[in-house]
């Protein structure tokens, strides 16, 4: 949302979602990784969560972070 939420833990979430290759651009330098939760990072978590069977709405959220974990254990 705004202003766009700025932190170490949104770059994380960006690293974990370039590796998966659900966070844009895979052929720029480090992704794109800016670590800003902007529309770019809101895209590649609703597109996460589509494919993983969350409700799709773009918010990293409990139930997405849980799913995100499990499947980097």
């Amino acid at each position: 949302k705004s202003p766009m939420m700025h932190s170490a833990a949104v770059e994380e979430i960006q690293t974990v979602l370039a590796a998966l290759h659900f966070y844009p651009n895979k052929k720029a330098k480090n992704f794109v990784i800016d670590s800003y939760y902007g529309p770019k990072t809101a895209d590649a978590v609703r597109r996460y969560q589509l494919m993983n069977g969350l409700k799709a709405d773009g918010i990293y959220g409990p139930a997405t972070k849980a799913k995100l974990e499990a499947l980097l254990k």
